[in-house]
Order: C-alpha cells, then structure tokens, then sequence
C-alpha cells in the first residue's frame, strides 16, 4: 500500500467518524457496499450485534480498501460497547496487522479504555500516551483528564510504576501534581462506553460543624450568554425555599464555562455548612464537575439532560433521553398495543440519542423496530425517507418514532400523514412547541410525544406551582423553573426528615420512597432518582395531556400556543 493511500484512508476514516470532538453527523456514501452501510445504521441506533455482523462480513468481501480502517475500529468500539473488552482489543490488533499506518489518537485511546477496564492500568497509561502524542489540543485535553482520573486512587507504589510509564513530561508531571488521597481530581471526559467509568471515592472533605444548620449550595449560570437560563433557574430553587431562601441557599456562578464551575464547585464542597449542591445547568459543566462531587461524597441534585453522568452520590432526576425513551415506548407498546414501529431521525446528536434509547426501549418490552433512517439536521425534502416507510408497510409497519424538533418534525410528519394516514406518530420533547408547531398541528391528530413539564397539566402539583410561580413573578414557568424546584423541593424535603450531614443526605432522600413534584413524581431508590414525564397529544390543534394516573381529569388542560424559550442545551 502506498504512503499516500494510507493517508487518504486514515484521513476519510477521521472525516466520517467526525472525530476531534465533533460529532459523527457525515452520511455513509451511497456508493459504499450495502453490508457496511448496514452495520452503519446499526451501530447509529445501538444494535451492536447487528453492526458488527454488517462490519465482519465488508471486512471479508475485501472491497473499498478505504473504509477497511474505518470498518475495524467501528467493530472494535461496538465490542467494547457491549462490554467485551478483549474482543475489542482482538480487534485492535487485526486492525493494526493490516493496517499498521492507521492508528489515529481515536484508536489508541480505545485500545487504553479497554485495557483500563480491564484492570491493565499501566498498560492503559502507554496507550492513552500514545493518543496524547498524536492528538490535536482538544484530544490532549481528554486524554489528560483521563489519565487523572486513572491516577486518583493509587498509592505512592502504583504511582512509582505510571511514572516509569509515562515518558512525555506534560503527562509524567500529571504524577508529579497529583493531589493527596481525598483531594478533588479533575474531571474525567466520557469515554466511549454510554456508562462512564465511577469516579473513584474518597472521604468527605468537610463535616457541618456541631449545632450548625445545615445549607443547599446551587451552581448556575448567573452571568454570560447563559444568565438568563440561570436566573429561571434560580426563581424556580428561591420560591421552593420561600422565606428560607436568604438563610438556606449558597449560590455560585459558573459562567457557563466548565472551569469556573470547577472552582466554583470546590468551593462549595470545602464548606462545611453545605450538605448538598444544586445543579449545574448545562451538560457541558455536568460533565467537568460530578466527578468531582461524587470523589467528596457531597450528595448533588443534577439540572442537565444529558444521560450517564450520575453515580451513588450524584442523582440525576432531570429529562434523560433514555427516560423520555422509556415513558414512550412504554405508552407505544403497552398502551396502544403497537408492536411494529420505525424510526426516523436527525443524524446528530439529538435524534441518534433519543433512536438509540427507543429502540432499547421498544425492543425491551418486546416490540420491533421494522426499520430505522437517519438524516442531515435541517432536511426538508423527505422524499426517500416516505419511501422507506412504504417499503416498512411490507413487515406490518404500525407507528413511527420521529425524534427532531418541531420545525423540522413536522414538515416529516405531514407529508406521512398525507401518504399513510393511518400511522401512529410519535416525538420527544422537541415537538413541545406550539409557535413552530404551528397550522400543523391541526393535521397531526393523535400524534404523541413526551416532555419534561406541561404548564397546563391537570396535577395538582404542578396547577400549584403554576399559580404559586404566576403570583411571585407575573409569567408562566418552564422547565427550567419547574425541574430547580423539584429539585430543591426534594433536598429540603430530605433536611425536614433530619439530614444534617452530607452523610445523613441519601439515606434520608430514599425513605421519602417519592416526592410529588412540579414536573412529576420523583421516584427515590436505591438506584437513584426517577421522574415521571408528561404525555402530550396534539388534539384540534391544541396540545393536551394523556392521563396517565386513575381517577386524573386532564381533558380540560390544553398549552396556548406561545413561543417555546427553555430550550437550554444547544443543539449537537
């Protein structure tokens, strides 16, 4: 093979993988032979066994010799999703017989999550070096954290040997600096599995000193771009402690940027009154500052949507993509008896998520996925998605899941509903919005789909909120407001059944057993929080409630079309 193939396939290889910290958002060329861009689309919805099926049969026809690379690695990290870690580095090393030339940072630093999972630390710490000295910035970045995070738990005899390991003298000083038994690392990047690796676990930094009463720290983001987001937030934590509020709450602004939320979160777990923390708001600071929360056993309520970041200290009750997944698939399924559904979905972040997780879902309550499509965010001619559907009628097709937004769900939705009127339409949180959804909404009928919050709802918790918050600040609440609340709601509950230490907070949350809060009912466990979401259904035009509770009256509750204004996490 000559040199400047190898790099063209090393290139491609990075092009379609959107590696670098970007997302895989570039379509497979229509020209690539049928089994990889079987194995593709598999591996987009998760069905790793399907992909890797697809991946080993193109790797035995021996064509396109430029996505060969790609095929290995994507067959390795499938492995290593499903929880097989030797297959994948089996895999690694065919890749690297055939391909000894293409070994991007990406594949190096599978190779080290593996052996880390594994238990092959020093092993792991060569590779992720590997990966360092041939990643950009950004990848030098993560593979540092996550190197401090492998480095955390050892003792000085364990840190001897990575010191002999690691030879580059940015990543030997990480031994050098690292922080005493107890002290906050630095937060880990995620790595490929959905689950992250815990943090490792040290003893609580601060006690409540005696006869102190105890305070709720909250992280958000009170200046910068984000402010605004932050202040709906803070409303929504100020009405839950009411007159408590200037005594009970700590507040610390992150910004919006991971490293002032890491500052500012240490703070807060170096005092001694705070027993547990609120927030952070965006999925961005989540990802830099939990790790931290969870190593000082300093209980802290997530505000983020993003899946995989809580642990035994860090309780995430927020809007997940895999729990809008689970309340849909469950209505689908087992509600409206529908046993043969499709997906169609954006090719970011968004919609893969959210196809993923139905498909779990479905397939877990012993549903079928007929078929499943991606396509480029923003699309607005579906002419090839409407003919996959038609071909999905021929294995008894009954509903379709359409995970995107509603300015572009619903141009998807009306042209299916023109050609197959009697299809169940179903959508997550983004179709929660009556401005974009528009005249559509009149020809979508009986369409259903999830979200976090439903200010019109029939519960009687959320009706009191509601009113409590219009009377406070003359505006109807969001999500934003309604999930700091609970939030808050929840801790102070906890505090008024005797927490008094960072200690007493978990064991006292779960015999609550549930709170019923503004947004749902949080289920507490010894697994963590879950909250129940809003099942909506667009009826003449209007979005109404499906009564999910015996004895619940919600036929009257119907949303006002109005711009929708809590859509925090940017779109991916």
């Amino acid at each position: 093979m000559s040199r400047s193939r190898t790099i063209l396939g090393a290139l491609l290889a990075l092009n379609l993988l959107g590696l670098g910290g970007c997302s895989a958002r570039h379509a497979v060329p229509e020209e690539a032979p049928l089994p990889f861009r079987q194995a593709e689309d598999a591996f987009r919805l998760g069905d790793y066994d399907r992909a890797i099926s697809g991946y080993r049969v193109f790797l035995r026809s021996n064509e396109r010799e430029d996505l060969r690379p790609r095929a290995y690695y994507k067959w390795a990290l499938a492995e290593y999703r499903r929880g097989d870690d030797t297959k994948a580095i089996s895999v690694l090393n065919d890749m690297q017989q055939a391909f000894p030339d293409d070994q991007w940072p990406q594949v190096y630093s599978l190779r080290a999550d593996a052996e880390d999972h594994r238990g092959n630390v020093l092993s792991a710490l060569h590779w992720w070096e590997m990966a360092w000295q041939a990643g950009d910035a950004q990848e030098k970045q993560r593979i540092s954290n996550r190197i401090q995070e492998a480095l955390a738990p050892m003792d000085a005899k364990s840190l001897a040997k990575a010191r002999s390991v690691l030879t580059e003298p940015d990543l030997a000083a990480l031994v050098d600096r690292r922080p005493a038994p107890g002290e906050s690392g630095v937060a880990s990047a995620p790595g490929p599995r959905p689950t992250p690796r815990p943090a490792p676990i040290a003893a609580p930094r601060a006690q409540l000193p005696a006869g102190a009463a105890p305070k709720l720290g909250c992280l958000l983001p009170l200046s910068g771009p984000d402010a605004p987001f932050g202040q709906r937030s803070l409303n929504g934590i100020r009405l839950a402690l009411g007159p408590e509020a200037d005594r009970m709450l700590v507040a610390r602004d992150t910004g919006g940027q991971p490293q002032i939320a890491r500052d500012a979160v240490d703070r807060l777990i170096d005092d001694p009154s705070v027993i547990a923390i609120i927030g952070p708001l965006r999925s961005k600071d989540a990802a830099a500052i939990a790790p931290r929360a969870e190593r000082a056993q300093v209980p802290m309520v997530l505000l983020s949507q993003n899946d995989g970041i809580a642990g035994r200290f860090v309780l995430q009750p927020a809007m997940t993509s895999d729990r809008q997944a689970a309340i849909l698939a469950e209505y689908a399924v087992n509600g409206l008896h529908l046993s043969r559904i499709g997906i169609i979905h954006p090719s970011d972040a968004y919609g893969t998520g959210l196809a993923e997780a139905f498909r779990r879902q479905v397939e877990a309550r012993g549903g079928r996925i007929v078929g499943a499509q991606a396509y480029e965010p923003g699309t607005r001619d579906f002419g090839v998605e409407v003919l996959s559907v038609e071909k999905w009628n021929d294995d008894g097709l009954e509903a379709l899941f359409l995970p995107d937004y509603a300015d572009t769900a619903t141009v998807l939705a009306t042209e299916l509903r023109r050609k197959q009127p009697n299809l169940a339409l179903l959508g997550a949180n983004g179709w929660d919005d009556p401005a974009h959804l528009g005249a559509a909404a009149s020809q979508l009928d009986g369409a259903v789909f999830v979200d976090g919050f439903f200010a019109a709802s029939g519960r009687p918790a959320t009706r009191a909120f509601v009113a409590e918050y219009q009377t406070a600040h003359q505006s109807t609440p969001g999500l934003l407001e309604a999930q700091a609340f609970d939030a808050t709601t929840l801790l102070l509950k906890t505090v008024n059944a005797g927490a008094q230490s960072r200690a007493d907070v978990i064991p006292r949350m779960q015999s609550l057993g549930s709170v019923d809060g503004a947004a749902g009912t949080i289920h507490i466990s010894g697994d963590g929080l879950r909250r129940d979401l809003f099942l909506l259904r667009l009826e003449g035009g209007a979005i109404r409630e499906i009564p999910t509770e015996r004895g619940r009256d919600t036929s009257v509750a119907a949303q006002p079309v109005r711009p929708r204004t809590d859509v925090l996490e940017p779109r991916q």
